[in-house]
């Protein structure tokens, strides 16, 4: 006689091989040449989203295989590196479209899954937990998330691009590994839909740049002193774009950041937090050392090429 245990692991077995079939039309396989093959899932009738990783700057279309095993060539609509989204469009109408799963229904240690499909078509499915919940971030691209989501889940590259689901087979957001360098991580539902206004419409999503290649440092107290901050670190340039902002502003190579617009500047990711949309145009007022001596400079953001993905 099947013990109450065991028929609960059945029920729960069922119910998750259940909700990982009903939410499998909607995922493809994506095939983009020369780079690793993702996954990618309907976001509407025709849409697609995926990796923006997986695609070539150049490319125009993509290859896509649905659930019976069949290929399309599906166009390249647009594509957000900051955000590792890329937008596609297919001719063939999605067999089901996913909904998304509020973001007051996310826990830690609530049960996800994430989906992929690979070349022949076949389905991959792999479970876990949602490990960390965080609040908005914004990536080492520049991109803008409207919060942080780690899931604790067995992610291949082949993964990346498809879509994390709950219980309920309600997306979560996009997997991806371009967006880290340790784990992969979880573009929530409410930044794709955000990226996607934009891409769908034609519009580019505008990031801004220095145009700096650069390190942290600690910065030692007597230098401080000179640039009346206080003490921290800074942020030490160790390559300068030719005639990219930074360059038209006057930074040169060891020139060490300390203050932008008058806030202080520890590492790269204070840098980072004023180069979002909104910032593109912007005059930035820059405080630096130079040979032991301060200097004050101000640098105009641009917006970053839209092939420095």
């Amino acid at each position: 006689m099947e013990s109450s245990t065991t028929s609960a692991l059945v029920a729960l077995s069922n119910d998750i091989a259940g909700t990982i079939e009903r939410a499998s039309g909607a995922v493809v396989g994506v095939e983009s040449g020369r780079r690793f093959s993702t996954s990618g899932f309907y976001i509407d009738d025709h849409h697609i989203i995926t990796s923006d990783q997986a695609i070539d700057d150049d490319d125009e279309t993509v290859e896509i295989v649905h659930a019976d095993g069949k290929t399309e060539q599906a166009t390249v609509v647009g594509h957000d590196g900051s955000t590792d989204l890329a937008l596609l469009r297919s001719e063939r109408a999605a067999s089901v479209v996913l909904a998304h799963a509020p973001n007051d229904d996310l826990r830690v240690g609530a049960l996800a899954l994430a989906l992929a499909r690979d070349d022949d078509g076949d389905l991959a499915a792999t479970m876990g937990v949602i490990s960390a919940l965080g609040a908005p971030w914004r990536t080492w691209r520049g991109g803008e998330l409207d919060r942080f989501i780690r899931p604790d889940v067995a992610i291949s590259p082949r993964f990346s691009g498809g879509p994390l689901i709950d219980v309920h087979g309600r997306i979560v957001g996009m997997n991806t590994w371009g967006l880290s360098r340790r784990n992969a991580l979880t573009v929530p539902a409410s930044t794709i839909a955000r990226v996607v206004e934009s891409l769908a419409s034609g519009k580019r999503v505008s990031r801004g740049y220095l145009g700096i290649a650069m390190q942290s440092l600690e910065l030692p107290s007597t230098l401080a002193e000179i640039a009346k901050v206080a003490a921290g670190g800074g942020v030490i340039a160790l390559g300068v774009e030719a005639n990219g902002p930074a360059h038209r502003g006057g930074i040169i190579v060891g020139d060490i950041i300390v203050a932008l617009d008058g806030k202080r500047v520890n590492d790269g990711d204070d840098i980072t937090s004023f180069l979002g949309t909104a910032s593109v145009g912007k005059e930035l007022a820059v405080n630096i050392i130079r040979g032991g001596s301060a200097h004050a400079l101000r640098i105009t953001v641009g917006e970053r090429p839209h092939h420095d993905r």
